[in-house]
């Protein structure tokens, strides 16, 4: 085994593409997807880009399904296993990081899972090849997974 290679880095990034514009859309699927990492007993940051941007996505988990209640806090508010953070993760949960900001997340590292969401409009699909770009040169291997209309 040849000891020069350098290792890669072992981290697990998903790219969920929707095939919509549609805000209200995205926020659905981003509420669905944050129930999933719930049911599976994971931790949660969800990264949000401003706070009218996390107010929304608070309402969208809120409004999820009238039979699934999914505990989050905004900025450790209350301790949940789901905590919406406006721009800045100040104590990172460790275990999944959903970046929904438009910005590369310098501490994605710091996480066992990061989740990129983007819709079709042009500025998420343009800073979202941005940031593949830079897990690539981090030698990190994003998963693309192109979620069809409902």
């Amino acid at each position: 085994m040849n000891q020069q290679t350098s290792p890669k880095i072992e981290k697990d990034v998903l790219f969920y593409v929707l095939e919509t514009q549609d805000t209200a859309a995205r926020d659905a699927f981003i509420a669905k997807l944050v129930n999933k990492i719930y049911q599976q007993s994971r931790l949660c940051d969800v990264r949000c880009g401003n706070e009218q941007d996390t107010q929304r996505i608070d309402q969208a988990i809120w409004q999820f399904r009238p039979d699934a209640f999914i505990p989050h806090a905004v900025a450790l508010e209350v301790k949940a296993p789901i905590q919406l953070w406006s721009q800045h993760v100040v104590e990172p949960c460790e275990d999944v990081l959903l970046n929904l900001h438009t910005d590369f997340a310098e501490n994605f590292q710091q996480y066992a899972r990061t989740i990129e969401v983007l819709d079709q409009s042009e500025a998420l699909i343009e800073r979202g090849r941005e940031r593949w770009r830079q897990y690539k040169a981090l030698g990190v291997e994003p998963t693309v997974h192109k979620i069809p209309s409902p």
